[in-house]
């Protein structure tokens, strides 16, 4: 993923939706019904992050979380 799709999916998002959650928040609750990585998505503060931090950071959250594995293992 491009660092301006992170962009967009993250920064841009939270205007665009005026709901103050990030694009990869909402897909994963609403079309994956995993609310607390989604939770998870949501809780961080992206602007802590460099662009190509905050794409690891998800990376690693999604990748982290017991949700995500039981569907897709390690």
């Amino acid at each position: 993923m491009t660092i301006r799709s992170i962009d967009f999916h993250v920064f841009n998002a939270r205007l665009r939706l005026e709901r103050g959650v990030n694009d990869f928040a909402n897909w994963i609750d609403t079309s994956l019904g995993y609310s607390k990585l989604a939770s998870q998505l949501e809780n961080f503060d992206p602007y802590t992050y460099t662009l190509e931090g905050l794409r690891n950071n998800i990376i690693s959250i999604i990748t982290t979380s017991p949700e995500w594995e039981l569907d897709h293992g390690k």
